[in-house]
Parts: C-alpha cells; sequence; structure tokens
C-alpha cells in the first residue's frame, strides 16, 4: 500500500468503511440515476487528493513532491490501487467533473494563457449549456471512467490559492523596495518558509505559484530569473536594472554567508580533532589539524570582510530607494498643496472672503436679535397667563381644604354626639337597692355580697366604661370647640 493510499484511508470523515466500496467502484453509472450520490462521491475524491497535495503525499515520478500539481493517469492509479478494493474505477470522472468546475486546470494550459482564470468569456456559458443539453439527449459523450491510459498533468487551483495567501501574508513583514526583491530560487525558499515545510519547492509547483501571483493575483512582476513583490499603491512596472543588480547582490550575499558558516564548521572541526590528536600523542595529526583550521580561518576573514563589504553596500542601497520613495511622494504632496492653493486663491482673494464671511455673521447676529425681543414679548404676555392660571389653581386648592376640614369637623361632631348619648344611656340603668336581702346568692361560685361591699367598691358592667365628671367636662370643651369653628 502506497503512502497516498495509505493516507487517503485514513481520513476516516470521507473514507469510511461502508463507504470505501461505492468509492472505488464504477459510480458514473449514477450520474442520471442517482445524482447526489454521484457528486457527493466526485467531491470526496477532489477533496482529499487536494488535501493530500498539499500534505506532500502526492509524489512524481522523479520522487520530487508536488503540493500544487498532479500528475493524473496510471502512474496515480498505481498509487491508489488496493489489495483488498482495487484500483477507483471513476478517478477519470473525477478528474473531468474538477476540470468543468474548473477546480483543477491543465499545466500546459495554465501557464500558456494570458488570461486570469478568474475571466469568463461571454461564450463560456452558453456553451455550457449545449453540452449539458448534447449528454442529456446521448450525442456528446464525457471521457469514460475506464480510460486510464491517459496521463495528463493538473494544476490544483484550491490548492495554489491557499498556499499563495499564506506566503502573501508571510511577505507583509518586507515594507522596503530591497526587501521585496529576490531571485526566483531565493522566493522559492521564501515560499518553502511561508509554508513550513523543510527543503524548497518543486519547480513546477514554484512555477505555477509565480504564473497566479502576477498573472490573477497582480501581486508581483518576475521576468523568470528575478522577482519583486508589489504594493497595492505601488504602479506595476516590469522589473528593471535595479530590480536586478538588487536580486543579485542579495544573492551573492546569501552565497558568502552559507560559505562563512560551512567555514566556522569547518574551524570547529579542525579545533576538535587537534584536541583529538592532543591527547592521543598524535603530533602529525595534530598539525595537519592546526594547519587546515588556520587556512580556513584565513579563508573565513576574508568572507567575512568581502561580507561586509556587500552588507554595506546593501545597505546603502536600501537608504537610496527608501530616499527616493520619499521624495516621491514630497513630489506627489507638493503637487497635491499646488492643486489646493490654485482652488483657494491669492490672498486678496481670501480677504473678501473672510470680509464677506464677517458680513453675513453680522447680518445673522442682527436678524437674531430682533428675533429675540419678539420673544421676550411674547414671553411676558405668556408669563401673565401663566401666573393667573396659578393663581386659579391655589385658590382652588385652598377652598377643597376648607370643605375638607368642614366636613371633617361634622363628622368630629357626630362622633360626639354618639359618645353622650351612650353616656346619657349608661347613667339611666338601675342600681342595686340597699333595702333588699343583704346577701345575694350566685348562681355560679355560692359566694355573697354584703351591704358593706356595694356600698364600698362599685364595678362598672362588663364592656362599658365608667363616667367621670372630668371626662364629661372634656366632652363638653370639645363641642363648644367645633361649634365655634363651625360658626367661623
Amino acid at each position: 500500500m502506497s503512502d497516498l493510499l495509505q493516507y487517503i484511508l485514513s481520513q476516516q470523515d470521507q473514507f469510511r468503511r461502508a463507504r470505501i466500496p461505492s468509492l472505488f467502484s464504477d459510480f458514473t453509472v449514477q450520474r442520471h440515476t442517482n445524482p447526489d450520490g454521484y457528486y457527493a462521491n466526485v467531491n470526496i475524491w477532489e477533496e482529499v487528493l487536494c488535501r493530500a497535495a498539499r500534505d506532500g503525499l502526492v509524489v512524481g515520478r522523479d520522487g520530487t513532491v508536488h503540493r500544487l500539481s498532479l500528475e493524473a493517469g496510471p502512474y496515480l492509479l498505481q498509487k491508489l490501487e488496493s489489495s483488498e478494493w482495487g484500483r477507483p474505477l471513476a478517478i477519470n470522472a473525477v478528474i473531468d467533473e474538477a476540470i468543468s468546475r474548473r477546480q483543477m486546470l491543465s499545466y500546459h494550459a495554465f501557464l500558456a494563457s494570458p488570461h486570469s482564470i478568474y475571466s469568463r468569456s461571454w461564450t463560456e456559458l452558453p456553451w455550457r449549456f449545449v453540452a449539458w443539453g448534447l449528454e442529456q439527449m446521448g450525442l456528446r459523450q464525457t471521457v469514460s471512467s475506464t480510460d486510464t491510459r491517459q496521463s495528463r498533468e493538473l494544476v490544483l487551483i484550491p490548492n495554489v490559492e491557499k498556499v499563495a495567501g499564506r506566503i502573501l501574508t508571510h511577505l507583509e513583514k518586507y515594507s522596503s523596495q530591497v526587501d521585496r526583491t529576490f531571485t526566483t530560487a531565493m522566493f522559492g525558499r521564501e515560499a518553502a518558509a511561508a509554508l513550513r515545510i523543510d527543503g524548497d519547492l518543486a519547480d513546477k509547483d514554484l512555477t505555477v505559484l509565480l504564473k497566479y501571483l502576477a498573472r490573477d493575483r497582480q501581486v508581483l512582476v518576475t521576468d523568470g530569473k528575478v522577482v519583486r513583490v508589489t504594493r497595492s499603491t505601488e504602479v506595476v512596472s516590469p522589473i528593471s536594472k535595479e530590480d536586478r543588480a538588487i536580486a543579485s547582490l542579495k544573492s551573492l550575499i546569501e552565497d558568502i554567508g552559507r560559505q562563512v558558516r560551512a567555514l566556522e564548521a569547518q574551524i570547529a572541526n579542525s579545533r576538535e580533532k587537534s584536541q583529538q590528536a592532543v591527547e592521543t600523542k598524535n603530533r602529525p595529526s595534530a598539525l595537519a589539524a592546526l594547519r587546515s583550521k588556520k587556512s580556513a580561518e584565513s579563508v573565513l576573514a576574508q568572507r567575512m570582510d568581502t561580507l561586509f563589504q556587500l552588507e554595506q553596500v546593501l545597505g546603502s542601497i536600501q537608504q537610496a530607494s527608501d530616499q527616493v520613495a520619499m521624495v516621491r511622494v514630497m513630489k506627489d504632496s507638493a503637487g497635491v498643496l499646488r492643486g489646493l492653493n490654485a482652488k483657494v486663491g491669492s490672498a486678496h482673494d481670501v480677504e473678501n472672503a473672510l470680509e464677506s464671511l464677517k458680513e453675513e455673521m453680522g447680518m445673522v447676529e442682527d436678524i437674531g436679535s430682533v428675533i429675540s425681543e419678539a420673544g421676550q414679548e411674547i414671553n411676558v404676555a405668556d408669563e401673565n397667563e401663566i401666573d393667573e392660571e396659578l393663581d386659579a389653581l391655589l385658590r382652588q386648592k385652598e377652598k377643597a381644604e376648607e370643605e375638607e376640614a368642614v366636613e371633617s369637623t361634622k363628622q368630629r361632631l357626630a362622633d360626639l354626639q354618639t359618645e353622650d348619648n351612650t353616656e346619657a344611656n349608661r347613667a339611666k340603668k338601675p342600681t342595686l337597692s340597699t333595702d333588699e336581702n343583704p346577701t345575694i346568692p350566685s348562681a355560679t361560685s355560692g359566694l355573697t355580697f354584703s351591704r358593706e361591699d356595694s356600698a364600698s367598691e362599685t364595678t362598672p358592667l362588663d364592656g362599658e366604661k365608667a363616667s367621670t365628671p372630668d371626662s364629661s367636662r372634656a366632652s363638653h370643651n370639645r363641642r363648644e370647640s367645633d361649634h365655634a369653628i363651625l360658626e367661623s
């Protein structure tokens, strides 16, 4: 089982074991009988092939990993063959459907086309409807899924779009023209760093990526050897001599940097060998290691001097490039100010405008004063009406309070009259005579009351209140007070 097939079968979401026989069968017969099942299988194969390529599982005949392209044909079928389910018989139908939806495009057609892959010709849509009608009537046949002899190199458009987005995000950190200019090989290494992959991109993938970014996204220009990433505010121009010089200088600095690192590793290795030779008392080996170390240190010093000079030159170029951009911005700003000043006019025109403005503002103040005076007269009239209305409300409130006090007094008089009647009735009740039997037997307790007890202590009836002269006098005074209030 190949690594590609093992990766595909590990995608449990799409390649469930119960579904695998259907995915490996010739499901093209379902195109008209069960279109939902047919397109579901097509989408699963298309998605899993693109994902496998992005993850580095698609390997060409030469052993190169292809992330943006795919070779469809006998070689792909061989990689997808399973000892249990055989070969996927409908893989060519999957490729045809992806091409019809422009999810996969021919490699050579993609590179040769001068137009963007997102542009559509006005004749394309009607022809698609005509082709569909011919297929429905049986007058046009699509490529058979069993035709596995045809080998096609395809560009995986979803992978190209995702990889391009990640690379552009990685390149946003470069602001100056020097930083945004590369050789093709350097750009490939930048792309690999953005994708976090070991090694470089395949040559075909790099060619596809550069074509897409230059033609379809219009974010860089290239002549095949030099690449310059453009900004959205920058006028796109072809690769210039300055760009080539900058790219060559950066490439040379990178090469010398690699030489410096190699010399440093050689010096460290020679030092370690000399120490080991000294420990084993091998004088000739120690001398040879020291001579090699000395020679490498001499070359390293020369390379370091050269690298320092080249970095100074590159720094000067970057400074000059920034100054050019600054001068260009200043010139553009001067032109903008010139145009704005022309719209403003001379100083005399400005003075006239200010005088006219002062006159108009004075007129506005005069009109406002007149309106304010009229408003004050209206406000005075309104205040008089408001005062009269407030007085009427106050009088109405006082009258209501007086009526409420009268009603309250009447109620108190009625209560007092009721209380007097109650006291009078209590005074008229009969009392126990002293001429009767001196002792009165009790029906409940058997106790007797003597004449002395009744004479010395008088107990009021239950639920009644004893009347005293002071309470009668107080009630009389309250009645007189309430009558006086009513009369007033």
